[in-house]
């Protein structure tokens, strides 16, 4: 066997089993939807406390002495 046809095999493979994790995926997601205040937050853009304390302690770990002034979501 050729390495061309090697690596053709494993990309069909790879493709295959990506595939293959995104219908579970998405079964997963219809069977087991996202709670309605999680969705409430995504539409809204708002941030809960919880993860405010949770990017301001991260920020304190990685950069002693820093403060967190303000948190906003990047436009992608």
């Amino acid at each position: 066997m050729s390495v061309f046809t090697a690596c053709i095999i494993s990309f069909g493979t790879v493709l295959i089993l990506l595939s293959f994790m995104a219908v579970v995926m998405t079964l997963l997601t219809r069977i087991f939807p996202a709670p309605k205040e999680v969705l409430a937050l995504v539409e809204t853009g708002g941030i809960d406390s919880g993860t405010e304390l949770a990017i301001a302690q991260a920020v304190t770990l990685a950069f002693p002495g820093a403060r967190v002034s303000r948190i906003r979501e990047l436009p992608r």
